[in-house]
């Protein structure tokens, strides 16, 4: 009996040793601001609360889950001009999160994904040409995984998790736009 337990604490403290950190951050919120508006004077942040039908009406349009009622927007000016706006979302994908940073022209449409942190094991973060098929889609668009952008071999959650989110953060948007709650 001793036997088997000091073999399960070798075999446990040798995984502890061994195994690599899966954890990565890549970049803090400052930083990537400023990589994705270098031109920008000034970015301003607005803290938008959603009412519960904001937040029924983004899940609808979305098709997905909208765990937040409060959303933090930057938006990204150079003087008067309006140069995009950017949202940080925290999600869970298997059993870990990614906090990622979505960019938005002031048309709605996505410009950048920036994955800031991804705590699950570097083989199932998504690569940046697979992301780079976003860019330039808005919430009308196609972002279906399977049909519109193809999917990530080995790495389906990944993938699901990933437009779920970019659908959720370009509904936020065009809710927050269109109730005036950006100005």
């Amino acid at each position: 009996m001793y036997k088997i337990i000091i073999a399960i604490l070798v075999i446990t403290y040798s995984f502890i040793i061994v195994s690599p950190s899966v954890s990565k951050v890549f970049m803090k919120r400052d930083e990537a601001l400023k990589t994705a508006f270098p031109q920008a004077v000034e970015i301003e942040k607005k803290e938008i609360f959603l009412s519960s039908e904001q937040s029924q009406e983004i899940e609808s349009l979305a098709r997905s889950k909208n765990e937040s009622r409060l959303y933090i927007i930057y938006e990204a000016k150079n003087e008067e001009k309006t140069l995009g706006y950017a949202i940080i979302d925290t999600h869970k994908l298997r059993t870990q999160t990614e906090t990622v940073m979505f960019v938005i022209n002031p048309d709605g449409s996505l410009r950048q994904t920036e994955i800031l942190a991804f705590f699950e094991p570097q083989d199932y973060q998504p690569g940046e040409n697979w992301i780079e098929l976003f860019e330039g889609k808005t919430l009308d668009g196609n972002l279906k995984i399977g049909k519109d952008i193809p999917n990530i071999t080995g790495a389906t959650i990944t993938a699901n998790s990933l437009s779920q989110a970019i659908r959720r953060i370009l509904a936020v948007f065009k809710i927050a736009s269109e109730q005036g709650q950006l100005n």
